[in-house]
């Protein structure tokens, strides 16, 4: 929820070089991806002791992998299948890819929180059933 709005804060200071819309060059959209790089955070706590632990830091780890590996494959999938603007063959990612890459973005923003409610939920039900 927080890497999102910073992404979009970041493109928008970004400079544009398209003459009639809006474009960028690859390397800084690829950029105003990097705050997503929060969501592999999770990787921290597979040095825990506790098993319960290191499933959840896997699962929420990978996820992060996901969130931050599909809209730096798209983009760049994009970039590659355009080619550039024809004045400037460096702007090559237009304003309309941005519509279908913040969809894609929250989709499977959806998609890995029920994942991680889901294994929220396994693990409180997992802790509340073991003897104290």
């Amino acid at each position: 929820m927080v890497t999102l709005p910073i992404s979009g804060g970041i493109l928008f200071l970004l400079p544009s070089c398209g003459i009639d819309e809006p474009w960028w060059q690859l390397g800084h959209l690829r950029l105003a991806l990097l705050p997503g790089l929060v969501d592999l955070v999770a990787f921290v706590w597979l040095v825990s002791a506790n098993i319960q632990v290191k499933k959840v830091a896997a699962t929420a780890g990978v996820m992060g992998v996901v969130r931050v590996a599909l809209p730096q494959l798209a983009v760049g999938l994009y970039a590659a299948r355009l080619g550039g603007q024809a004045s400037d063959p460096e702007c090559a990612i237009s304003v309309f890819l941005l519509m279908p890459m913040t969809a894609l973005m929250l989709a499977v923003w959806v998609v890995t929180a029920l994942i991680a409610a889901f294994m929220f939920w396994r693990v409180t039900r997992a802790a509340s059933a073991q003897p104290v």
